[in-house]
């Protein structure tokens, strides 16, 4: 990297978008602006109407220099000094957005340090990979933009970016390259397609045609092979050549006049000439190209849908980098590459349903993580490998309920964050990182080793966010954290119900009463927003069950009725998915309940009646819906009440000995709200049979 050297743009990616990243960097830095638009003036300095006028400089021909920190760093070990130093000769900021640049801490300080030295540079996103809707709370292997992106800009103000989103089944990648040309160079998106399809159009015969002579071209490789050694090495660098053209660039052509039929016979020529080769005599760098090309048609295989063919293309890399790494076990960069191997194959092991081998891959994932950081301890991105293969083990075992598994898996991964955070300062990510494993672990505990252990980890978590090292004061995301912890302290300490104590009940109060009020002040930050939303109804709806449990109906109901009006956006009733689900049956409990408290017995078997029913559409409660065992015997207990009100006594010993029986086989693998019901089921049923007695 020269000094000085001034960049069209800086690319940010986590290491695991590595291919991505060089994939992006290639395509920037080979594409050729049309030439209509060239050296158009934009006024930036004299601010004269010059034309296309656009506020980045005259449009240049290329986008060179495109600044990508693995392969522009020179050999130094300053490297926050030569990035920073990048950064402030950066014209642009691409943020390439995934889950993994989420939690990758140099991606958020790049981001960081960016806005700090470039106070009005433009910010790009491309998402690779994630849901940008995702919540990254309860999402968190889903969410794609890092944290610091969402974070307030110059103006104070935090905004979701406008992303160039590459996958399959959104821009696509020809399309989301175009959005990022076109924010480079400062004309409209319009503007560049026009052009773009015009240049385009007369080599799309050219392209189709190329693209069917490739078959021709690919069955010839076999016949090379007895040349002359050299000729050979020639040949063979050849159709390397070929085929990272046929999986990238020709892809990206192909695509958008909806060529996929030709796409996937090229990929199936990759397959066919590699089977070819004579894997003994492949160099490592050989194997790594096969390696490479394997995962990208796996890529491709996910984004289409094909599961089956994605596992078996990942499977075929797995190999390929298992057996560079016999013959290179103590280099970092090949362990990296079989880690990330182990990780795919496990991951779609697991959405084939072979939790066997998903397990094993974890495993070996987590395993080569531990030997990363035994070849270099000082390497952060390495060291979170390990945080995350333990995370990826027990989001494993929580889809299993082997809850116990689950607790010593995520307890590795917070040991682990902690490690990292040890020495970063406040708002660091890695403190982040460490309060959200923190609410992950109470969850779990609160099923292995009772309410009070889990109420213990959630008072840690906010003990972190009051001590500053996670700060919510300028971070709306940050607060929403905050509030849930808050609400998941005050749902355990009124979860005994009606024997919860007077202590208990009071600090619950004490939690929801104000933070309703912050949840409130979040759908007013940002009304359209339904995660905030949703944060509000958690919040209103929890209040009510604490007046409720003190005695206070009209309370109850105040609460009730502003959690209904944030249900009342017209946004609500579209959104989909488990936590929308669970927020809807809360919501017609505490209905229930208040008619009942006021005693309307009519409107509250109603409404729970209406409650069970939508709960019993529900086939797999530990799935769909995780709390889905509370919800049916709150419910079934409180019409079971309103019956024995009515006198209906034998119906109602019916439903109490329904939820017995359901639920007393599975009682050591519910949380402990479902099990008060339990027991008050139990105990209502103990209390007829001594009476009748």
């Amino acid at each position: 990297m020269g000094v000085g050297t001034r960049y069209k743009a800086f690319i940010s990616y986590s290491h695991k978008d590595q291919v991505f990243a060089r994939w992006l960097h290639r395509q920037l830095e080979t594409y050729t602006i049309p030439s209509r638009l060239v050296g158009r003036d934009t006024g930036r300095d004299t601010g004269r109407d010059t034309g296309r006028e656009t506020g980045h400089g005259p449009v240049p021909r290329r986008l060179t220099p495109i600044f990508r920190d693995r392969e522009d760093l020179a050999a130094t070990r300053d490297l926050t000094a030569s990035v920073r130093d990048a950064l402030a000769n950066s014209d642009a900021l691409i943020v390439i957005c995934s889950p993994d640049a989420v939690a990758s801490r140099w991606v958020n300080e790049e981001i960081r340090a960016y806005r700090q030295l470039n106070p009005n540079g433009i910010v790009l996103a491309a998402v690779v990979a994630g849901n940008p809707d995702a919540d990254p709370n309860s999402e968190p292997g889903e969410s794609c933009f890092p944290p610091a992106l969402l974070e307030p800009g110059v103006d104070g103000k935090a905004s979701e970016p406008v992303a160039a989103d590459m996958r399959r089944q959104a821009d696509g990648r020809r399309m989301a390259l175009l959005k990022l040309v076109a924010g480079l160079i400062g004309v409209s998106l319009d503007q560049l397609i026009q052009r773009d399809i015009q240049r385009r159009q007369r080599r799309v015969t050219a392209i189709t045609g190329a693209s069917v002579l490739l078959s021709v071209i690919m069955a010839t490789l076999t016949l090379l092979a007895i040349s002359a050694r050299s000729e050979a090495v020639r040949r063979k660098a050849e159709a390397e050549d070929l085929i990272e053209f046929m999986l990238n660039d020709l892809r990206d052509n192909l695509e958008p006049v909806g060529r996929l039929d030709v796409l996937d016979a090229v990929g199936a020529k990759v397959i066919e000439y590699y089977d070819g080769q004579s894997g003994g005599a492949m160099t490592t760098d050989e194997l790594g190209r096969r390696a490479r090309a394997f995962h990208l048609l796996g890529v491709i295989d996910s984004a289409q849908g094909d599961l089956e063919h994605a596992y078996e293309h990942f499977r075929i890399a797995y190999q390929s980098t298992s057996r560079i790494l016999a013959v290179e076990p103590t280099m970092g960069e090949r362990v990296y590459e079989h880690a990330q191997s182990s990780y795919y194959v496990g991951y779609f092991a697991w959405r084939r349903g072979d939790l066997v081998t998903a397990e094993q891959r974890f495993g070996e994932y987590r395993d080569l993580a531990y030997r990363l950081i035994e070849i270099n301890p000082d390497n952060l991105e390495w060291q979170a490998e390990v945080a995350f293969a333990h995370s990826n083990m027990g989001a494993l075992f929580v889809a299993q309920r082997r809850w116990d598994d689950a607790l010593v898996a995520a307890s590795a991964a917070l040991a682990q964050f902690r490690t990292i955070a040890a020495d970063r300062p406040d708002n660091d990510p890695a403190w982040l990182e460490v309060s959200e494993t923190l609410a992950w672990v109470a969850s779990i505990s609160e099923i292995t080793d009772g309410r009070d252990v889990a109420m213990g980890v959630l008072r840690e978590q906010l003990a972190l966010y009051e001590s500053g090292r996670v700060d919510p004061t300028n971070d709306w995301r940050v607060r929403r954290s905050v509030i849930a912890a808050e609400y998941a302290l005050a749902r355990l300490l009124i979860a005994p119900g009606s024997h919860t104590s007077a202590d208990d009940l009071q600090m619950a109060l004490e939690i929801l009463e104000p933070a309703s009020l912050e949840a409130a002040a979040l759908i007013a930050h940002e009304p359209e927003n339904l995660e905030w939303r949703l944060i509000g109804v958690r919040q209103r709806l929890w209040l009510a069950q604490a007046e409720l449990y003190a005695g206070r109906v009209e309370a109850a109901r105040d609460a009730y009725v502003g959690a209904t009006g944030f249900m009342a956006h017209e946004a609500w009733g579209a959104a989909e998915g488990a936590r929308f689900a669970v927020s809807r049956l809360h919501a017609s409990l505490v209905e229930g309940r208040i008619f009942a408290a006021r005693g309307d017995l009519s409107a509250a078997q109603a409404s729970i009646e209406h409650m069970l029913t939508a709960l019993g559409q529900v086939d797999d409660w530990s799935g769909a819906v995780d709390h889905a065992p509370y919800y049916y015997a709150a419910g079934a207990n409180t019409l079971a009440d309103v019956l024995e009100a009515q006198g209906q006594d034998a119906e109602a010993r019916r439903i109490r000995e329904d939820i017995v029986r359901r639920l007393a086989p599975v009682q050591d693998r519910i949380r402990s709200d479902s099990a008060a019901e339990l027991q008050y089921a139990r105990e209502s049923l103990e209390n007829e049979l001594q009476t009748a007695e």
